[in-house]
């Protein structure tokens, strides 16, 4: 008849159930985490060691040693390969700053054709003037380093957004003009009730054809806790114009008033 155990039982919390429950079932995950889940759970379970070693088709002494850690170190430990280098790569606060000093500047004022970072030149940028810079630890830093030291702030030195500024002093008056045009004329049919209307309105609008030739200022680089993109403004060329004049109304002999706005 085979002896008692010594060892204590394992307890597990609710969500330490859940998680088990989920690894052992997983298709995904690494299948030594996976074979350690199932292990502790038939442990949790009541199984001894012997019945958990021919079920899952391990040694009695792996078994034992995932059921020891979990017990001393607690089940996440168990689950987990613990970290093999000597010393982990430590990436100071100074570098992480360096990073971001980078993607806020512009490639242009570092010798490159680019407009703006991408992920990929970014990094290896970075890996290329890390020893020059002071910053040893980034030399073999891969584009998903760089990706987790700007998602901090957060900043997307690879996106670009335009905004235009409006920057005609009278611009509020014009639109005051024809938005009256439109009430006035709104009004005097009924607010389009009339089967026949009074006022005829004629409304001509431009039709430019519009292409980007320059910027009208710098560019406003990246700026953490401000804006995390590079921001643009940008001039436009009216290459077309077709407009009437604008007037309130426009009476004929033949015709009823035109209300003709631009």
């Amino acid at each position: 008849m085979a002896g008692k155990s010594k060892r204590p039982r394992l307890v597990l919390t609710s969500e330490e159930q859940k998680q088990i429950r989920q690894l052992r079932e997983s298709q995904t995950e690494p299948w030594r985490e996976v074979q350690r889940a199932r292990i502790l759970w038939r442990y949790h379970s009541g199984q001894s060691v012997a019945e958990i070693a021919r079920a899952v088709k391990m040694t009695r002494k792996s078994v034992a040693k995932w059921i020891a850690k979990a017990l001393a170190m607690g089940v996440g430990a168990a689950l987990k390969d613990t970290y093999h280098r000597p010393k982990a790569p430590v990436i100071t606060e100074e570098a992480k700053a360096w990073v971001v000093h980078l993607a806020c500047s512009k490639p242009k004022e570092l010798g490159y054709a680019a407009e703006v970072w991408t992920r990929k030149s970014l990094a290896r940028h970075v890996r290329e003037h890390a020893v020059e810079a002071g910053h040893p630890a980034l030399s073999q830093a891969a584009k998903a380093t760089v990706q987790r030291i700007l998602a901090a702030p957060p900043l997307h030195p690879e996106k670009v957004k335009y905004y235009l500024q409006r920057r005609d002093p009278d611009f509020m008056a014009k639109m005051r003009e024809i938005l009256l045009v439109y009430r006035e004329v709104d009004l005097q049919n009924g607010n389009g009730r009339a089967l026949i209307p009074k006022i005829v309105t004629l409304s001509v609008d431009e039709k430019p054809g519009v292409q980007a030739i320059a910027n009208t200022a710098p560019d406003l680089p990246p700026v953490p806790g401000k804006h995390a993109t590079v921001a643009r403004d940008r001039v436009t060329s009216l290459s077309s114009r077709s407009a009437s004049p604008r007037c309130r109304s426009c009476p004929t002999a033949a015709a009823p008033p035109i209300s003709a706005s631009r």
